[in-house]
């Protein structure tokens, strides 16, 4: 190269460093060559045609996450101990640790069997995030703290469980980093965050906060970088929180403080603005909102409804159908599981279709199989306009023949005026006392449930119990249940009821 400049004029050499520089602006290997990920590097390398999303993301600053490919190959899965922990597969570039498969525990609901898949039971190594959060995060719970991204950014409610998932994976990402530190004898303690005066001085500042300025903007969050701060951030964006909870946090916001989270709250406009309309439900992030470290930066849509939760779904499919091979005896199977943005549901449907269509094509025995995912957020249009917005950005047609049954509340029952005006689905977060009596039933079978999700899901679940109507996703078929977990957020859920006035104190406390 430098012959080359020297044989060219000076005009010349400018064209040409301009054009040198233009093509390295332009080229998705920029964004992957920065996290030295080798086999990630190979893939792209082969890849001639530089796709339109690998495209935008370098000029944006963001890391496409379709661009890590993050996916894990499933067929290891055979080589899981049942009776360990956690399984490493090392094919000398890359280092993958599954959780073992979870459970499946057999259990007798109103006298029809009902075959229960313990995800809240799954733990991750490093973050401890468990359940349906366990199988989003998976392949970012791989990455080793090195070539993880310097910030991970999303956005939603302030009691997500996504939130804290989030942050206890980049909390990790740091203590790893802290203990290769130590390792060299350069250990540095670093206190946790003073998360009372933050929210306090959140509190004194929300309301001189310029919302125009979101994009570069920090709250009183977030200090200015020392030696001692972590290298990796989360920053999540929410809606102004209600003064008691700025207060007195609890639940899933006191955890992702302590884990180290940057709560950046905006306006309810600016909120619809920047994550409603054409955002919502999109795994890009918004044109308005810069990334805090550009190129290193990744943007995680709401509930993590994106491409990221794909090698989880993989794995999760296939202890579906081993374990379904060995003792479903050839009957067909109705996988049910609460759905948010419906994530999950949506990419463990295809995930079973492609492990099934490769059955079929080895001849070996053909199983029946379907996803039945029930709204918990929103109701069934919402379920289907999030589950085609995401299959269309992972590569599907968004065809409703390919998405998951969609499980709906009967027309026969009756729900009161409120879940009238919802066509009898719950209100997200709204304590019902419907929801208090499954909640209480389930307990007695020995199945603890969170109020957000598993009491609604079931709720839904329990009306179809008996039918045998032909649209019903569930008749004729036996049942397993996802367990997603959060289980953790239960006592602050039952606050809420006891200032409804529909728990007593003794039983709140």
């Amino acid at each position: 190269m430098t012959m080359l400049l020297s044989l060219l004029s000076a005009p010349n050499k400018q064209c040409l460093r301009r054009l040198l520089i233009l093509l390295v602006l332009l080229s998705p290997l920029r964004m992957i060559t920065s996290f030295h990920l080798p086999h990630i590097r190979s893939i792209i390398c082969r890849q001639a045609p530089v796709s339109s999303s690998s495209l935008s993301s370098s000029l944006t600053g963001w890391i496409n996450s379709d661009t890590l490919n993050l996916q894990q190959t499933t067929n290891q899965y055979e080589r899981i101990k049942q009776d360990a922990t956690s399984f490493t597969y090392d094919d000398n570039e890359t280092q993958i640790r599954y959780p073992s498969p979870s459970s499946v525990e057999r259990v007798l609901i109103r006298d029809r069997l009902v075959f229960l898949k313990r995800d809240d039971c799954l733990h991750l190594p490093g973050s401890n995030i468990s359940g349906n959060k366990a199988r989003k995060f998976l392949s970012l719970n791989n990455l080793p703290a090195e070539q993880f991204p310097d910030a991970i950014v999303s956005y939603g409610g302030p009691q997500s469980n996504a939130m804290v998932a989030l942050a206890a994976i980049v909390s990790s990402k740091n203590a790893e980093l802290r203990d290769d530190r130590g390792s060299s004898g350069s250990e540095q303690i670093m206190e946790p965050p003073d998360i009372f005066w933050e929210l306090d001085a959140l509190d004194d500042e929300i309301q001189e906060r310029d919302s125009s300025n979101i994009g570069s903007s920090k709250t009183a969050t977030t200090n200015d970088k020392t030696a001692d701060e972590p290298q990796k951030r989360f920053i999540y964006y929410t809606k102004p929180l209600p003064r008691y909870l700025r207060k007195n946090p609890n639940g899933n916001l006191l955890r992702a403080l302590a884990l180290g989270m940057e709560i950046r709250t905006v306006s309810h406009d600016e909120y619809s603005r920047l994550f409603g309309g054409l955002h919502g439900g999109s795994s890009l992030a918004p044109a308005d909102l810069d990334p805090p470290v550009p190129g290193k930066s990744l943007w995680v849509p709401q509930g993590g409804a994106c491409g990221i939760a794909k090698p989880g779904s993989d794995v999760l499919a296939r202890e579906i159908i081993d374990y379904w091979t060995l003792h479903g005896k050839g009957m067909p199977l109705a996988v049910c599981l609460p759905g948010g943005t419906c994530t999950t549901a949506l990419l463990l449907q295809r995930s079973l279709d492609a492990i099934m269509d490769q059955r079929r094509k080895q001849k070996e025995k053909a199983l029946d199989i379907r996803v039945v995912v029930i709204p918990c957020v929103g109701d069934d249009e919402y379920a289907m306009r999030q589950m085609i917005s995401l299959d269309k950005a992972v590569g599907g047609a968004g065809r409703k023949e390919d998405l998951p049954w969609i499980l709906k509340p009967r027309s026969d029952v009756e729900y009161g005026s409120a879940r009238r005006r919802s066509r009898g689905y719950f209100t997200f977060g709204q304590p019902s006392k419907a929801l208090l009596e499954t909640y209480d039933e389930m307990n007695s079978e020995n199945v603890s449930l969170d109020l957000l999700y598993g009491a609604p899901a079931w709720s839904l679940l329990l009306q179809h119990w008996r039918s045998r109507e032909s649209d019903c996703p569930i008749a004729g078929r036996q049942l397993m249940y996802i367990h997603s977990g959060g289980l953790e957020g239960v006592a602050s859920q039952l606050t809420r009821y006891k200032h409804k006035n529909l728990l007593p104190d003794a039983r709140a406390a």
